[in-house]
């Protein structure tokens, strides 16, 4: 057993997620013969200020919010972060699916940054 499989890990880091863009980003693909529990997300190492930009998180394509719905985040620059917990009722991933992020609102000027995705796999 790996360390996803023993406790919380941090599941994947994507970096330079466009802030700006409406549109679907996949973070993490469930593995075969697994079900993932999402736990919370980390937004960090901005590019700049983020303000007016919402965002959401899930497994559903078209939405990407049945871990996390849509929300506006607030960070005031680039040395700050947020943590994101998934929200009651989340979804769990199964085998093959795919964990995203959607930017429903663009923040209105450039501005990229990393998501962390953790959470842990536990057999289907």
């Amino acid at each position: 057993m790996d360390m996803v499989e023993e406790g919380l890990a941090r599941l994947v880091t994507v970096d330079a997620i466009d802030l700006n863009v409406v549109a679907e980003t996949t973070l993490f693909t469930c593995p075969t013969g697994k079900i993932c529990i999402i736990s919370h997300i980390v937004l960090r190492n901005l590019d700049g200020a983020l303000a007016t930009a919402s965002v959401s998180f899930g497994w559903n394509t078209g939405e990407a919010d049945d871990v996390i719905a849509n929300g506006v985040l607030a960070l005031t620059g680039a040395t700050n972060y947020e943590i994101v917990k998934a929200e009651s009722d989340a979804v769990r991933g199964v085998a093959a699916g795919t964990f995203k992020i959607d930017v429903q609102t663009g923040e209105g000027g450039a501005l990229t940054g990393s998501v962390d995705v953790f959470g842990y796999l536990i057999d289907a």
